[in-house]
């Protein structure tokens, strides 16, 4: 599964995303289903670094408490050749991205992988038909400009068709859109 959060005009930036108690309940439900949360290196870092201090702190929304908590006690996973070393519980550093490594995930079920932002490993399992179910929370603004485009990092030998499964909106205007990989 892959959790991709985009402008209409397709920039990925985490500056965009709106963050509020319903997006959390919904990203928490993917959680639940998910076994492992694979990052990219920096996608990774941010994350060590904002969300287990989220636990310590007595101040913390419960909301985000309770995201803070399932994100620490899933397994991680971060892609990444020049990470030697992490801090964060449940965490695992692996040098190669190899198709093996993903499909292993698909064979033995109980709970999948799950990619929440590193748009470079998505762009890699994408081009790798290793994404089953792409969620894409389509942020209610147009961006015009900013850091990451999704697409310009994915090159496709052909055309990926998607099949839609359901969608949701969400009270801040985020539209949340489920597809399964077709192929």
């Amino acid at each position: 599964m892959s959790l991709i959060n985009t402008t209409p005009d397709g920039f990925v930036d985490s500056q965009y995303v709106i963050i509020d108690a319903e997006y959390y309940e919904f990203t928490h439900s993917l959680l639940s289903e998910t076994r492992t949360i694979a990052f990219g290196r920096r996608t990774f870092e941010l994350f060590q670094d904002r969300w287990p201090p989220r636990l310590e702190n007595k101040d913390t929304p419960e909301w985000q408490a309770k995201m803070a908590r399932a994100l620490n006690d899933k397994e991680k996973a971060v892609f990444s050749s020049t990470l030697k070393t992490t801090t964060w519980n449940n965490s695992t550093i692996i040098q190669k991205l190899e198709a093996h490594y993903i499909s292993a995930y698909k064979r033995e079920g109980e709970g999948g992988l799950l990619t929440i932002g590193s748009f470079g490993l998505v762009a890699a399992l994408t081009e790798m038909k290793l994404i089953d179910d792409f969620y894409f929370c389509i942020q209610p603004l147009i961006a015009g400009s900013g850091n990451v485009r999704l697409f310009d990092r994915i090159k496709l030998d052909i055309c990926r068709p998607l099949e839609f499964v359901d969608s949701r909106q969400l009270k801040s205007g985020v539209h949340i859109v489920h597809y399964k990989n077709a192929i």
